[in-house]
């Protein structure tokens, strides 16, 4: 057991238990009924996308019965992203089941009697396909369970969502993605107060393309009802905050990032869980500080982003999820809020607060797990070095740092993909190395901006790659990049002196993000100088509206 369950989790007190989140419906086969509660829980908190509580309730289940097949199911889906310090635990989790179900299917070849149901299992199996083989084959799994079990709302739901599919470039839904949504709404139209359903329904819009209406009509009622039923579960209220972000409800993303750090926060002192376990917290206050930018509060967005900037890493557990979002999100925060407010001192204050070296010396060495968040801040710097040379109009020197330091950088942290994939900060390099290309991409388009002769179709190309870069943020984390690209065009269209077309980009870029401050106050700004008092006088009305504390 010692395995399967850390000695930091069984030391722990038993686990809370949050009734009026559960929707799992599943028999568990056990004789305790603490393990059945705990199972059952600890499957709602998987789904709920808190998983490391979904992991202390599964331990806790197996502290009460050493053989509950789907208790060890649940550890591997709450360690299914696990490529660091916990992947020992969640192999040995995979490998338990597996024998326990080798065992009772020798038992049912010689005429015996099995210990476990056929419906536990082929779930099981599905798990472990998960975890060995690969999303596709778990679903192909999960939907023929799905159709011998058409009571049992689990496998269905991951049948769908493990084979959703995805959209193309133009945010078209493919075959799969558009049946596997089918298949999800209907379950909730039958199901519309199963927490189970919601959250699922709410996890498979979490990343997709979709209009701003479909979010207002078809999400965010059940992302608010949710939280309504479950208001204790903070990762509830931050997945209400992403589509409330998304929608361009600022105030009310606000409110409901707050009230999920603070749920966290509570947790962390209630049951002495460290900054390690609870990455969640830091990616609420992350995602609270780019809204308080997004709704033109810079100061208040700063001091957050300070706030997390002080925090302490741990070197005695390098591969945690708290210390990797602390080296690649929080300790990057400040510069890159400076950044997209480039006021006078901005990119100067924006390296400062940059960790250098020293301060990364420990992660950066570590010999079971080096982190190569220090190439992404370094990137970072060379970034910002363009930028203020570009502000002294000083394009030699720019180009210079974009070709070489940045491109040299850039290429060697692509140089090392194989090895990052098995690493335990792979989710983090993969954003943050489509963060830079972004950047990439911008400072093409800047640089061809300070040209003697501006050459506005390529230069506008550039600006609408990095627009196409910018993709919709994933897994419930803000964009790595705060600037909005399609404001960039607007910016370009107005030094060429065309008005009009620059406030077209501007409602063009509201439409992808509704309110956001730099936005309106560039829009704001083209309806004066085309003497559209009337518009300027509207949007100025808009934008005291988002930046009203009142404001509903």
């Amino acid at each position: 057991m010692d395995q399967v369950i850390h000695p930091r989790v069984a030391n722990m007190a038993v686990p809370e238990i949050h009734p009026e989140m559960s929707g799992i419906k599943m028999i568990v086969s056990s004789s305790s009924p603490k393990a059945r509660e705990h199972v059952r829980q600890g499957f709602s908190m998987v789904h709920a996308q808190w998983d490391f509580e979904a992991y202390r309730h599964f331990c806790a289940a197996l502290q009460q019965d050493p053989d509950c097949i789907l208790a060890y199911c649940g550890v591997a889906l709450s360690l299914v992203d696990s490529h660091g310090e916990s992947v020992s635990y969640r192999n040995a989790a995979v490998s338990r089941m597996i024998d326990l179900i080798e065992v009772d299917e020798k038992l049912l070849k010689e005429g015996k009697s099995g210990c476990f149901p056929r419906i536990e299992r082929q779930f099981a199996f599905a798990v472990a396909s998960l975890i060995t083989s690969s999303p596709k084959t778990a679903a192909a799994m999960m939907k023929v369970m799905a159709d011998s079990y058409p009571k049992t709302l689990q496998p269905k739901l991951f049948g769908a969502f493990l084979s959703r599919g995805s959209y193309d470039v133009l945010g078209n839904a493919s075959k799969q993605r558009a049946k596997a949504v089918g298949i999800i709404r209907g379950l909730l139209e039958k199901h519309p107060a199963n927490p189970l359903v919601l959250g699922f329904w709410l996890s498979l819009h979490a990343e997709a393309p979709i209009g701003i209406e479909f979010i207002k009509k078809e999400v965010l009622p059940e992302a608010r009802k949710l939280v309504e039923m479950c208001p204790k579960v903070p990762s509830w209220h931050h997945m209400l905050g992403h589509y409330e972000w998304r929608a361009g409800n600022y105030h009310m993303a606000q409110r409901a990032f707050t009230q999920a750090a603070k749920l966290y926060e509570s947790w962390m002192k209630r049951e002495r869980i460290s900054l390690n376990d609870c990455e969640e917290y830091v990616r609420a206050k992350c995602y609270l500080a780019n809204t308080l930018y997004q709704r033109g509060d810079f100061d208040a967005a700063m001091k957050v982003a300070k706030d997390l900037r002080a925090m302490k890493l741990d070197p005695t557990r390098p591969a945690s999820e708290g210390n990797q979002i602390l080296l690649w999100r929080a300790y990057t925060l400040p510069a890159r809020l400076y950044i997209a407010r480039a006021a006078e001192g901005d990119l100067s204050s924006a390296l400062k607060s940059l960790p250098d070296a020293k301060e990364l010396s420990v992660f950066l060495s570590h010999p079971k797990f080096p982190t190569l968040a220090g190439s992404f801040t370094d990137a970072l710097r060379f970034y910002i070095g363009c930028r203020k040379a570009l502000n002294k109009a000083d394009l030699i020197a720019a180009k210079s740092l974009h070709k070489v330091n940045y491109h040299g950088l850039v290429a060697k942290i692509a140089s090392v993909l194989e090895g990052a994939k098995r690493s335990s900060e792979f989710g983090h390099y993969y954003r943050a190395a489509g963060a830079l290309a972004v950047y990439d991409m911008e400072l093409y388009g800047l640089i061809g901006m300070h040209q003697q002769k501006i050459m506005p179709v390529t230069t506008a190309n550039h600006f609408r790659s990095a627009r196409d870069k910018q993709i919709t943020p994933s897994m419930m984390m803000p964009p790595l990049v705060v600037t909005h690209m399609e404001n960039r065009l607007a910016e370009l269209h107005s030094k060429l002196g065309s008005r009009k077309n620059a406030s077209d980009a501007y409602l063009e870029a509201l439409k992808h993000y509704p309110n956001n401050m730099d936005a309106l106050r560039g829009l704001k700004a083209c309806y004066l100088a085309m003497g559209e008092q009337k518009r300027a006088s509207q949007i100025q009305a808009q934008i005291k509206r988002v930046s009203s504390e009142n404001d509903q």
